[in-house]
């Protein structure tokens, strides 16, 4: 079963924000938001959080689970309204953090959503600035936060997607939140996105077979949604061929000499179709496309 709209999940989890920049809420004893999205969704954030019967001064911990702007957008926000919250990432996501232009970029993607979403004065009203991330706790392979109440979080490092992903396993719960160091449910819910390789293709497929091997009842995404049951059982296995396809796919542009930047092309092109991401512009679905595709002739 796949679950597009935010809300409940289960009795100990929340689907926050929109169908394309999820964030989650954890609970235990304690709670976590996992997931930091983009700046644009913090009105749907703001009703969200006002209709909540759940103790927010709970909210304990906040995990960014790479440093790219669609995923980090909305913490400087949420840190001002839940300023208990300490902020959790990797060691290389908090070196990136604290480089200047790369916050300058950060910003000014997440400001150009804002813009394009029509939401100048909204972003005002509610401070949507993208000033700094502060990391409270850097967290590496298999260090654990317990949450209370039996609730306890593993944290895997998977520099697969980024050399700075992390992804979370809650045991307990069997829930694994991949972020994007796995495919995620395309647009229409009906397929597997393109595989995001961005920092090293070989890795990416060895730790999605370390996921994979992991019991899983529950895939949160955090973009398009959860994935519960059977479904998310054969997802991470389905990811993995998906990834093989692609490659096979690339190698095989090449072999008919097709030129790198139709390769490209046709990649960033079929990525848009899956995702339709409003927040990508051309521009950087092609840089991403370019990224992908060297990783994966380098492999």
């Amino acid at each position: 079963m796949l679950i597009k709209s935010p809300g409940k999940v289960l009795d100990r989890l929340e689907f926050l924000g929109t169908w394309q920049n999820c964030l989650y809420l954890l609970k235990g004893k304690e709670a976590m938001i996992v997931g930091g999205g983009m700046s644009w969704i913090a009105p749907e954030l703001e009703r969200q959080i006002a209709s909540t019967d759940f103790d927010l001064s709970r909210i304990r911990y906040l995990a960014i689970t790479h440093s790219h702007f669609d995923h980090c957008g909305a913490v400087p926000y949420l840190k001002r309204k839940l300023p208990q919250m300490n902020i959790l990432a990797s060691s290389y996501a908090r070196r990136v953090f604290s480089n200047k232009k790369a916050v300058q970029f950060i910003a000014s993607m997440n400001e150009k959503m804002i813009d394009r979403a029509g939401l100048l004065e909204k972003a005002k009203e509610i401070d949507l600035q993208f000033d700094a991330i502060q990391i409270d706790r850097v967290v590496a392979d298999l260090d654990t936060v317990d949450l209370g109440d039996g609730i306890e979080v593993r944290f895997l490092e998977v520099p697969g997607h980024t050399k700075c992903s992390i992804a979370l396993y809650v045991p307990a719960l069997k829930i694994l939140f991949p972020s994007d160091s796995a495919s995620f449910p395309t647009y229409d819910g009906k397929g597997i996105a393109q595989p995001s390789p961005q920092y090293d293709f070989r890795l990416y497929k060895e730790l999605l077979k370390k996921l994979a091997s992991l019991e899983v009842e529950t895939l949160a995404f955090e973009h398009h949604g959860v994935l519960m049951g059977e479904e998310a059982r054969r997802f991470l296995g389905q990811a993995i061929e998906k990834a093989e396809e692609d490659r096979k796919f690339i190698m095989t542009m090449v072999h008919n000499q097709e030129s790198l930047e139709a390769v490209v092309q046709k990649f960033a092109g079929e990525f848009q179709e899956q995702t339709r991401f409003p927040f990508l512009t051309p521009e950087v679905q092609k840089s991403v496309a370019e990224t992908v595709v060297g990783k994966i002739l380098q492999a």
